[in-house]
């Protein structure tokens, strides 16, 4: 009988065990801790704000993108219409050279021919014309070039009231 109390002596000291471990897990608590619990939900609120900064980050990149690609297009456009303003006054001034070269050699044969004269005055007219669209062309990109400083720059300072502008202005006595 022996075997049969050593038996009976092991069941009773793991039902023991069992019954330490059921106390224990008991005692553990059935929420976890509220600290835990608050760190996790900051780190939740946190990655939720980085996540927004993220998407207005991208999508205010894209804007700046699209943006620059719409200036890209507006300068090429314009540097093609100048090149073709270059080439215009260059053909003007070639035509206005060749003119004023038949003209000096009509002169110097004493022929005076106003249709050389006519084609002369005609192409320093074109020239004038391209080079003034060239002028144009490049105050018209100064002008680009300044909107956005003036757009952002300080505000403007108030004119002086009436009386102030009275009080500045010397009244004159009769005699200067």
């Amino acid at each position: 009988m022996s075997e049969l109390e050593e038996y009976q002596r092991r069941i009773t000291a793991a039902m023991d065990r069992m019954a330490k471990g059921l106390d224990q897990l008991n005692a553990a608590p059935a929420e976890p801790d509220e600290d835990i619990v608050q760190a996790l939900e900051d780190e939740r609120q946190a990655n939720a704000q980085l996540t927004d900064r993220v998407k207005t980050l991208k999508e205010s990149h894209q804007d700046e993108l699209t943006a620059l690609r719409d200036q890209m297009e507006f300068n090429n456009d314009r540097v093609t219409q100048l090149d073709m303003d270059v080439q215009r006054l260059r053909q003007a001034n070639e035509q206005l050279s060749a003119a004023c070269e038949q003209l000096r050699l009509a002169n110097a044969e004493g022929l005076a021919d106003p249709k050389l004269i006519d084609t002369a005055v005609i192409a320093e007219l074109e020239s004038l014309r391209a080079t003034r669209a060239i002028e144009m062309a490049e105050i018209d990109a100064v002008l680009t070039a300044l909107a956005p400083l003036v757009e952002d720059g300080e505000p403007e300072p108030e004119a002086p009231a009436e009386d102030d502008r009275a009080q500045e202005e010397p009244k004159s006595g009769g005699a200067d």
